[in-house]
């Protein structure tokens, strides 16, 4: 089956507060949003580089986006999250390439009734699990904290930087005071760290506790040194797409997870791949959001729902931190999870009157 129209349109979503973005913090998200329809059939895909993570912008992604779907020849009917990226150009902006595979896949999808499987993954999962992210000075993170276990949360991820080691570090020992083995920490210091610095902070850590730690040096190739010397296994995010032949050289006994964002490890093929490589070597593929819209979440929730009977809990509960998303009905969890199928059929619904269209053509 062909699409037969696109559409392209933009949102801009307000935040309850501002969410930290690396240095800086943003009190909108504004991104793009595809239709691609054939009939009674469509299929939504978002493209929305976040400032500050992504190289283009999003006037960019907006040029390109149009440029490659007014000349792509583009099919559904047997495409997977692992094939349908075939038929779209190579060096696509990661964002782009995100929508528009996002898209496809939601396409097809309407028209069959579900999602091709992975080979060796039969039946998805129904409920997946969420990693909370809490931010703030230690009497609000505890806050967060426990308004978010008496909600079932159960792993919960902490910024951390060495200029601010010391905070991290209270606020890591008031969490395992508050709920000791309960919960699983994920911690996440965007590479802030020097050797001495992470060793240093590591080891001062309850190790039994912590899940991992993303990115914690600024030279990765220092990350089988520091987890021999810590127990504290590592997660790759940046060097996934910044240094990627990177993951190759560190012993599978070093990594805790992949940390996959979608539109940023570039596309759902990508992904897919990372995902299933990252299995395979006994780590963990942790979908991620760089804070979309529900139509992304509810899409990540399916994909990750496609990778294994039982994910591991993943980085999509951003949809909390909108004032107002794109979904007629909104996203919400129950007991610290989503339930896959009723996120993903309300993702697929979005409200137009919060969209603006920018160009629409027939193909």
């Amino acid at each position: 089956m062909k699409p037969l129209s696109v559409s392209i349109y933009r949102y801009s979503l307000p935040f309850i507060r501002p969410v930290p973005v690396g240095s800086r913090s943003i009190a909108t998200r504004e991104g793009l949003v595809l239709c691609l329809q054939h009939g009674p059939f469509r299929g939504y895909g978002e493209t929305a580089p976040l400032p500050g993570l992504h190289e283009e912008c999003l006037d960019d992604a907006f040029g390109e986006l149009e440029a490659v779907l007014r000349h792509a020849d583009l099919q559904t009917g047997s495409l997977s999250a692992l094939t349908v990226s075939e038929q779209l150009p190579n060096n696509l902006l990661p964002s782009v390439r995100t929508g528009i595979e996002m898209a496809l896949l939601n396409l097809q999808a309407a028209w069959t009734g579900s999602f091709i499987p992975l080979p060796g993954i039969p039946a998805p999962a129904d409920r997946l699990p969420l990693n909370a992210l809490l931010f703030g000075d230690t009497p609000t993170v505890l806050q967060q904290a426990a308004a978010l276990y008496r909600r079932g949360y159960r792993t919960f991820k902490l910024k951390v930087q060495a200029r601010n080691a010391d905070t991290a570090l209270q606020q890591i020992r008031e969490l395992d005071r508050s709920f000791g083995n309960d919960v699983l920490l994920r911690l996440d210091s965007n590479r802030s760290f020097d050797r001495n610095e992470a060793r240093e902070f590591l080891s001062s850590l309850p190790a039994d506790r912590i899940a991992y730690i993303e990115e914690p040096l600024s030279d990765p190739s220092g990350i089988p040194e520091l987890v021999r010397r810590t127990a504290i296994r590592c997660a790759l995010d940046e060097t996934l797409w910044q240094a990627p032949h990177v993951r190759h050289e560190l012993p599978d006994s070093c990594l805790g997870a992949y940390i996959l964002k979608p539109a940023r490890t570039g596309g759902i093929s990508a992904t897919t791949r990372l995902a299933l490589e990252a299995s395979s070597r006994g780590s963990a593929a942790v979908i991620s959001s760089v804070y979309e819209s529900g139509i992304s979440i509810g899409f990540y929730a399916r994909l990750a729902s496609l990778l294994s009977r039982t994910p591991t809990a993943c980085g999509i509960d951003t949809f909390r931190q909108f004032r107002q998303d794109l979904p007629l009905t909104p996203i919400t969890s129950e007991s610290g999870a989503l339930d896959v199928e009723t996120v993903w059929q309300r993702s697929r619904t979005p409200d137009e009157s919060r969209l603006k269209q920018l160009s629409a053509w027939t193909l």
